[in-house]
């Protein structure tokens, strides 16, 4: 029973896979990490952080981030690197 959960969560949840992809990427792309924080609000986060991601062939949406910092903010799922997420308590 547990795996069949799990497997549903893991289909219906995609992005977060997504997004922990692109914080791997992150973590390893310092310049990224930098560009990122050049971002003044919290849309121009949210709309650079989904181009980037995309820009390296990862798809999630705006909807799906901001999911996912809600969650963490929350102090469940953490799928977005810590460093990322200092940015995020700035602008959010």
């Amino acid at each position: 029973m547990l795996e069949k959960a799990l497997q549903r969560d893991a289909e219906s949840r995609y992005f977060e896979k997504e997004i922990k992809k692109f914080g791997e990427v992150l973590m390893a792309e310092p310049a990224l990490v930098e560009k990122l924080d050049t971002t003044p609000t919290k849309s121009a986060f949210i709309d650079m952080y989904c181009d980037l991601a995309k820009e390296r062939g990862i798809s999630f949406s705006k909807s799906d981030l901001l999911i996912a910092v809600q969650e963490q903010k929350q102090g469940q799922d953490w799928i977005i690197p810590k460093k990322v997420l200092r940015m995020i308590a700035d602008r959010f």
